[in-house]
C-alpha cells in the first residue's frame, strides 16, 4: 500500500497515522489549508486531499476524483485506486469486488450495526461481510474506538463553504481561518460534555444522545471492533473460521470469571479447532499460539494481571507466555 492510500485510510477510519490528513470537498480551499498547516511550526508529516488532477497539485497534495462522502458512491486516486463508498445496511447485499468504505450515515445504519454488534457478543457469530480484507469500516471513533487518532490535531474534513470539522459527518469545529489549537480546544469541549466521545465524528448523521446512550450500554465495542479487525487479518491469510474470545464463549470456559475494570481493548485472542491466536491493535500484529497457551493468554487479559490470573491458574505457566510476549514487545 502507498503512502498516499495509508494516510487516507488512516483519515477514513480515525485510526491515528504517521500525522495529519486533510480532506477538502473544494481544491479553492487549498491555499488557505496550506496556511494554516504552516502555521503550526511543530507540524511534521501531512498529507491533503482535493478534487482534481494530482499531477498540478504540487508536494504534499494529492488529487482525488469522485467523493469520499456519498454514499453508493466512488472516489479514485489517479487511474490506479478506486475506492466504493456504501453505507452499513446494505453492504451485506452487494458484492464486494475492490476496495470499500462502508459508512454509518443515518440511525438505519446505526441501528443494523447494533444488531450485528449484539450478535457477535451474544452468539459469536459476526457479519461474514465485515472480515472481508478488501473493506474499511468508517469513523471509528464514533463507533467506540480508541480516540488517539480522532481529533484535528490527526484528521481534518473541509467543506465546500470552508467549515471543518474532522469526517464528513462530522459536526462543526470551526471554520478556514480558524487556527488548529482553537479547533482541538472546540473537540475536547464537544467530548467533554459527552458520555461517550466521540461525539464530532457523525453528529450529522446521528442524534447524539442516543449514540452515546448506545454504545455507554455497551462498554465492550472497542473489543468489538478489534475482533472485526482480526477477523479480517486473519482471513486475509487464509483462515476463514475462527472464533472471538469473549464473543459467544471463550476459549477456555472458566475464562468466563469476572473481568476487572474495563479499559481500551488492544490484545484479543481468537481461536480455531487447530490453534489460537492472539491479534494486537499495535501494529495490527497477529501471533499463532497453541491451545494452552491461548488459554493462558485469554486468563491473563480477562484477569488484567498476572496476580490476579494466578488465582486461577499456574503463575509458571502464566509467566511463561506473559514473558514470551513482553519479549516481543506487547504487555498482557
Amino acid at each position: 500500500m502507498s503512502g498516499e492510500m495509508r494516510d487516507l485510510m488512516a483519515w477514513a477510519t480515525g485510526r491515528r497515522g504517521p500525522g495529519r490528513v486533510i480532506v477538502l470537498e473544494d481544491s479553492r480551499h487549498v491555499g488557505d489549508v496550506r496556511e494554516m498547516v504552516g502555521a503550526e511550526s511543530e507540524d511534521g508529516h501531512h498529507r491533503i486531499f482535493a478534487p482534481g488532477d494530482r499531477m498540478d497539485l504540487g508536494e504534499n497534495l494529492v488529487g482525488y476524483g469522485g467523493s469520499f462522502r456519498e454514499c453508493d458512491a466512488e472516489a479514485s486516486l489517479g487511474d490506479d485506486f478506486y475506492l466504493q463508498v456504501q453505507n452499513y445496511s446494505i453492504t451485506q447485499y452487494v458484492s464486494v469486488i475492490g476496495p470499500t468504505l462502508v459508512r454509518i450515515a443515518d440511525e438505519a445504519d446505526f441501528e443494523v450495526w447494533l444488531g450485528d454488534a449484539d450478535t457477535a457478543r451474544e452468539k459469536g457469530e459476526f457479519a461474514d461481510f465485515l472480515a472481508n480484507p478488501a473493506l474499511l469500516l468508517a469513523d471509528l471513533p464514533g463507533l467506540g474506538a480508541p480516540l488517539d487518532g480522532a481529533g484535528p490535531r490527526h484528521r481534518l474534513y473541509v467543506r465546500a463553504d470552508g467549515e471543518l470539522t474532522v469526517s464528513p459527518y462530522g459536526s462543526a469545529l470551526g471554520r478556514l481561518g480558524d487556527g488548529l489549537a482553537d479547533l482541538e480546544t472546540v473537540w475536547q469541549q464537544v467530548n467533554a460534555a459527552s458520555v461517550h466521545p466521540c461525539a464530532v465524528t457523525l453528529a450529522t448523521a446521528l442524534p447524539e444522545p442516543r449514540r452515546g446512550a448506545e454504545l455507554e450500554s455497551r462498554p465492550w465495542l472497542s473489543e468489538y471492533l478489534l475482533a472485526v479487525d482480526a477477523l479480517r487479518e486473519l482471513r486475509s491469510r487464509g483462515v476463514p473460521r475462527v472464533r472471538v474470545s469473549g464473543f459467544g464463549g471463550r476459549l477456555r470456559p472458566e475464562n468466563h470469571i469476572a473481568e476487572p475494570v474495563r479499559t481500551p481493548a488492544r490484545h484479543l485472542v481468537l481461536w480455531t479447532d487447530e490453534s489460537a491466536y492472539l491479534y494486537t491493535s499495535e501494529g495490527s500484529r497477529l501471533f499463532e499460539l497453541n491451545r494452552a497457551a491461548g488459554e493462558l493468554a485469554e486468563l491473563l487479559l480477562c484477569q488484567g494481571s498476572l496476580e490476579a490470573a494466578a488465582e486461577y491458574g499456574r503463575r509458571a505457566a502464566l509467566l511463561k507466555v506473559q514473558q514470551f510476549f513482553a519479549r516481543a514487545g506487547v504487555v498482557l
